[in-house]
This record gives C-alpha cells, structure tokens and sequence, in this order.
C-alpha cells in the first residue's frame, strides 16, 4: 500500500486520532518564530483588526458630527449613506482578514491540545472562508478559541445593515427669521389732507376705505395682503388700531313709536330708534310701499357741519329698517336693526401663512376704555390737522401702545355714512328709486350682524394696510431633511468589532512562541508538511515554518494525476 492509499484511508476513519508535533520515537520538532513585527507572525492581523477598529470609530464620529443636523451640513462629494457603506465595507474586510487568520492558526492549536478528528482540519479550514463553514464549526467541534472567531463572521452580516439603519432621514421644520416674511399692523390713522380742503364737507374720500366698507357689505372675501413665500409664522404678538360694530333688533321699541298721516295719496310713518335714528317709511294704496330704509349718523359731523362732541370710541350709528310687502303693498314682517360703529384695537397672535392662505391662532379685542381716554394730541383748532390720541397704557396684563387718528380721517367717514352711497331707502312697487345706496346688499333676509361686523374687520385691515401701516416681520418654516442617529443599532457593530479585538489578543496569547505551535495560520500549504501514520495515529511534520513552505512551494511543480 503506497503513502497515498494510507492518507485517504486516514481521512475517510474519523476514528483516527493524530497529534502535532508529538512523536514518540524522537524529539518534538522545534517550530521556528519570527519577531512580533515580522509579517510572518500577527503584523498583518494586527493592522487589519486595528484599522477596522480606526474606521468603526470614523464611522462612530460621522455618526456623532451629523446626528440632529440637516444633511445640506454633509458636504462631502460622495453622500453621507453611500460614504457609510463603503466605510463599513471596509471595516467588515479588514476584520475578517484577521478573523479568518486566527480562525486557521486555531486549527493547530486544536490539534496540538490533545487527540482529535482528522476531518476536523477541514471544518477548521471551511469556517475560516465563511459562515456556512463556521456554522458547522460551532455544530461539531466542542467550543474553543475559534468559536469566537465563527461567532464573528455569523454576526458580520449584520454589521453593515444595522451601520446602515443606524442613519435616520427626518423632515423637520427650520424656523429663519426672514425680511421678506411681513403682514401689516397700524397704530394709527391718519392721512395728508389738499390744501384746497375748504369744509369738512369737502375732505376728500380715502377710495381704500370705501372699498373696505363695501366688501364688507357685500361679504366679498378679500385676501390679506401678506407676504410669504411659502410657511411662515410670526411668533410675536401685535397690537393694531380698528374698529368693531355692535347690532341689535330693536323692532319692538322702534314701531311703539311710529306716528303716521296721510296728506294726499301717501302714507307716511315716522318713528324713532332708542339711539335716537329717525326713520320714515311711506306707501302708496295698490301701487307702492318702502321695503328698505337706513339712515347714519355720524357723531363727529353731521348733514349741517361739524359736532366736536368728541363722544369716541364709538363713531357713527345706523337704523336699517326693512319689511316685506303684499300685492297691495302692505307691510307685513317688519323688522328694525341698529348698529354702532367704533374705534377699537386688537390684539393679533399666532400668525400663521402656508401658500395662499394666512390666519391668526388668536385675535381678540383690546379694552381700550371708554371716551374718557381719548382726547385731542394737543390744542383743539378749528382746522383739519386736529388729531386724536389714546396714550400709552396698561389693560388686562396687555401694553396697548400709543393708537391716534386724525379729526379729518373721521369726518371724511362720517360724510360717506350719511351720503346717500350708504344712507337710502328702496321703495317697492311703482316707484323710481333714483338713490341706490347698499339696499341690494342689505335687504331681505341678510344677517346685518355679520355683515356689519364683516364691514368693521375689512375697514381694521384696511387701517392695518393703509398709509400709517407698519411691518411685522416674521420667520421662514422650511422643511428641512435632518439626521437623526439611532445609536442603539450601532451596538451590533460595536459587539462584533470588541468580539474581533479579543479574539486577536486571545489568538496572539494562546499561540505565543512557547506553546512551541507552528505559525501556518490558514495556509493550505502547511498540510503538506504533514506525514500521517495510520498506525500510531500521528502526524508527522519537518517543523519548517510557513517561509520555507511557500518557498519550496515556488520552486516545486505538481501535476494532478
């Protein structure tokens, strides 16, 4: 039987034991070693296991620079989660270099400590290649130093995906204040008069607050005129100077005082609201009957000149009677509503813009006092530069500023209440109704409530927008992508890079040079150089080391047969 048909018996008897470098009939071969620095010991091992550790800790302080920033903060060509994955690549490559060494030097060491398998040598060879391998390791060898190094190569494959899930891509909100982010605030309402101004009959109409006062009316909707680019916000609160109204049915009251005659075909009734409004309704048998009447009145100028009763804050009043009328144009549902129109101040928070739309979390009505508070800036004229003022003051925890308007501002509105654009009656039937006024817009059966106080919030964002306006600046919310680091998936890396570094140093400790073990590491060369003898059950080697190995393996040729 040749040397050949002895080995491949040996292998195929898991019987057999063998024991390195303990032969019986001679002395134990004395395996050369090489300086701790030599690439022939643990040099390359020990750079790789280090360098794998240099990485994971990059890894760990890109982690840490970028974890609650936004990702534009990552300035690298490469991004921020392909540069992790080539960083873990890396780390895993390099760690297994050093893991798959020491898991092949294990094999003597494991054979050198006491009788074994032969097939063990190849387990050992398998589990050093890869996790198939090391899973069999861990199944049929009894647990030893290599069991660290299959449990490391079991658990790489998780390194890199829990590296990767370690990175959190959030949107978040960034609040930067912004010049561009505005809306309108005004403490005060005041506007150049001409100088050809004669009479306060003749100050001319602001057409922006005509325009408000109609869109109130009318219930158009009318934008607020911010500026805002995408979402803003304005974490200040505002105070700006504007007007409220305050309605009430007064039916009853009204019609116990009507007094009627008839001095030819007409019927006219007069009658008086409790504000002291004077409405007059007239009809005509079979041919017509008053179905709309409203009649203003301004308290600071009336249809005859100027009344400085200075009775502020409340600034005009109105009387709107309406009623529906039968064939024969009798009135019937008769209905008398008064309103009040006043100065006020308001207090805007929260604001809010997203695209086209903008509100306020809270606005509520400031208690600026009654007409005690307010009075003239300084001497009273009989001019029209006459202003008037509500000094700085304290109310309900509130700092309401300074607020003012100007005498000619007031008398201008109170010329428009009582012209007959607002002021005028609308008569059914057979009549020509020559004074249109706002009948169509509130007659019927139009809440005059809401249409009044709609009337008041368009005339406050007119002031608010008007010429005294003042800019309140407020912040860009974008949506930012940030990075956010779960470091509690980073614990799998860390684990099976600690469980590298103690299988290096264990591996380097358990086969230092005077355990008198050869230094072949995983070379397959290195089984050459052993000599099975089926009968003592040995195995037989030159004690060369692993240079002389591979040199004679480059000067020799082999063909398979």
């Amino acid at each position: 039987m040749t040397a050949d048909d002895i080995n491949q018996k040996a292998l195929n008897e898991p019987s057999n034991v063998s024991e390195i470098g303990s032969d019986p009939q001679g002395a134990t071969p004395d395996y050369k070693r090489h300086p701790f620095y030599s690439p022939s010991e643990w040099l390359l091992e020990s750079i790789s296991a280090f360098l794998a550790l240099g990485l994971l800790i990059g890894i760990a302080i890109i982690f840490w620079y970028m974890d609650n920033k936004p990702l534009d903060d990552w300035t690298g060509r490469v991004s921020l989660n392909a540069t992790i994955s080539i960083l873990t690549t890396a780390c895993t490559t390099l760690l297994m270099h050093s893991v798959s060494s020491f898991i092949g030097q294990s094999k003597w060491l494991h054979f050198k400590s006491a009788p074994r398998k032969l097939s063990h040598l190849e387990i050992f060879d398998g589990a050093s290649r890869g996790v198939w391998g090391s899973i069999l390791l861990l199944a049929n060898i009894p647990w030893n130093l290599a069991a660290i190094g299959a449990f490391i190569t079991i658990l790489r494959l998780a390194f890199s995906p829990f590296a990767q899930q370690v990175v959190l891509i959030q949107q978040r909100e960034v609040i930067t204040p912004n010049e561009n982010v505005t809306f309108g605030y005004a403490h005060n309402y005041t506007r150049d008069m001409p100088g050809a101004v004669v009479t306060f009959q003749s100050i001319p109409q602001d057409p922006g607050m005509q325009s408000a006062i109609y869109q109130g009316l009318y219930d158009l909707d009318i934008a607020e005129p911010f500026r805002c680019s995408a979402a803003c916000q304005w974490s200040e609160s505002y105070i700006s100077l504007g007007f409220k109204s305050d309605c009430k049915n007064v039916t009853e009251a009204t019609l116990d005082t009507s007094a009627c005659a008839k001095p030819a075909e007409k019927t006219y009734c007069n009658m008086t609201t409790p504000m002291g409004l004077d409405i007059q309704t007239e009809r005509v048998d079979t041919a017509s009957a008053t179905g709309f009447y409203l009649n203003a009145r301004s308290l600071q100028i009336n249809r005859t000149g100027i009344n400085r009763t200075l009775d502020l804050p409340e600034i005009a009043r109105f009387a709107i009677y309406r009623s529906s009328v039968d064939s024969n144009f009798f009135a019937y549902d008769e209905n008398v509503t008064e309103c009040s129109l006043s100065l006020t101040a308001y207090e805007y928070a929260g604001a809010k813009a997203n695209g086209s739309s903008f509100a306020f979390e809270q606005k509520r009505e400031v208690d600026i006092g009654d007409n005690s508070a307010w009075g003239f800036c300084g001497p009273m004229s009989t001019g029209f530069s006459d202003r008037l003022c509500l000094n700085a003051t304290r109310r309900g925890g509130i700092d309401i500023p300074a607020l003012e308007i100007n005498f000619a501002s007031l008398a201008a509105l109170g010329n428009f209440f009582i012209s007959p654009a607002i002021s005028t009656a609308w008569i059914e039937g057979s009549y020509y109704n020559h004074n249109l006024g706002v009948a169509a817009a509130l007659s019927g059966n139009v809440n005059l409530t809401d249409r009044f106080d709609m009337m008041a919030n368009a005339m406050t964002d007119h002031v608010r927008y008007g010429p005294n306006t003042q800019t309140a600046r407020g912040d860009l919310v974008e949506r930012v992508p940030f990075v956010s680091i779960r470091w509690g998936y980073f614990v799998v890396p860390i684990v099976t890079e600690g469980f590298a570094i103690l299988f290096a140093i264990l591996s380097i400790i358990n086969n230092r040079k005077s355990r008198n073990i050869p230094l072949w590491k995983s070379s397959s060369l290195a089984v050459l150089e052993c000599h099975h003898e089926e009968r003592l059950g040995l195995l037989h080697t030159t004690g060369r080391d692993l240079n002389e190995i591979q040199a004679d393996a480059e000067k020799a040729k082999a063909r398979l047969q």
